[in-house]
């Protein structure tokens, strides 16, 4: 069982007996280490946050302008004023506190793992409350699993995220990276600690394992593909044959078959972990842009003319600008990890 699986109280008493055999110990700084290894922050982080705060104002901006419109040329209709300006804080607030949190500062070094020795050294977290001064002392011989998942190459380093999975008394422990140098740590490994190679795991396969481990996501990840395609295929069929033409179903129907292909190719490029994401954002996407788009294309009113009546209408959005970032930076990955493919067996 994960540590932060236990109950509070339970987790208490064994942060307690942790504190008290040396587990965990108290300082203010590690300053003292053989290696250290944290997050690296990438163009992508910079891009998506901008990104993200550009379209958050200029969405505020959009909404804004759609009631003033609203307001000027259409004076009797009942518009909640109040309540579309409340809710349009809501929503921005919520967007910049969930998103504010992006590291884009290259001097800030996050959830350093640290090695003094033999030993691994990291902050202890209870899963809700931080604890910087609060580290645990893991020796090598507690590590159970090092898993790598490589996201692609840079400059022949491979870069991607990491876990640490360490036995604590009968509990496991665990702390990721979730974005940063493999090649680095594999080196310190086979150098310092070589004993932990048969322990390390490079996506899905062990180090010391010829045979592969099957990938038991596979029959999952096709037939989620091929649900997904099936709808996107329907959007645009059904449309068809009742004579009924919309761009916003055309729109969502690229998205869907798109999407059915990452779904579809994930099992094979080992980015099954962005399925999730991958369906999320998508889904986003449509319910921001392309339900909007559709519930316009409907009213036979133009798109100007519909936002005077109804400027609610773009509050929507939101979904679809969220969306739009987390596709846009999940493809920057599945095109990473195809590069990175192609210089493997280029190096062959």
């Amino acid at each position: 069982m994960d540590l932060l699986e236990l109950e509070e109280r339970k987790l208490k008493e064994v942060k307690a007996e942790l504190i008290a055999d040396g587990t965990v110990f108290e300082k203010n700084k590690i300053t003292k280490y053989d290696a250290k290894f944290f997050e690296t922050v990438t163009l992508s982080n910079t891009l998506i946050k901008f990104f993200l705060f550009f379209s958050l104002s200029l969405y505020a901006a959009i909404n804004l302008a759609g009631l003033t419109l609203s307001i000027i040329y259409e004076p009797d209709l009942s518009i909640d004023i109040i309540g579309t300006l409340v809710g349009l804080f809501i929503v921005c607030f919520i967007v910049y506190a969930i998103f504010r949190n992006i590291n884009t500062n290259k001097k800030k070094e996050e959830f350093p793992i640290f090695i003094v020795g033999e030993n691994f050294i990291f902050n202890f977290s209870d899963g809700v409350v931080e604890t910087p001064k609060l580290f645990y002392t893991l020796s090598y011989e507690s590590v159970e699993k090092i898993e790598f998942i490589i996201h692609g190459v840079k400059k022949k380093q491979l870069f991607g995220s990491v876990t640490f999975t360490f036995k604590v008394l009968d509990y496991t422990v665990t702390h990721a990276l979730r974005y940063t140098n493999l090649t680095a740590i594999e080196n310190f490994i086979k150098s310092n600690l070589p004993a932990l190679l048969h322990k390390l795991v490079v996506d899905g396969k062990a180090v010391k394992n010829i045979k592969k481990n099957k990938n038991n996501k596979l029959i999952k990840n096709s037939l989620i593909s091929l649900a997904i395609l099936i709808i996107g295929i329907a959007l645009f069929v059904v449309p068809y044959l009742l004579n009924f033409k919309s761009l916003a179903l055309i729109v969502s129907c690229v998205i869907l078959i798109l999407t059915s292909l990452l779904v579809f190719f994930s099992s094979y490029l080992y980015t099954h972990f962005l399925v999730q994401g991958i369906v999320i954002s998508s889904i986003f996407i449509i319910i921001g842009f392309c339900v909007p788009m559709l519930v316009i294309e409907c009213s036979d009113v133009s798109i100007i003319d519909y936002i005077i009546q109804d400027p609610q209408i773009l509050m929507a959005t939101i979904f679809g600008i969220i969306g739009l970032c987390l596709y846009a930076y999940i493809l920057k990955i599945y095109i990473s990890r195809i590069h990175y493919i192609l210089c493997k067996r280029k190096s062959r």
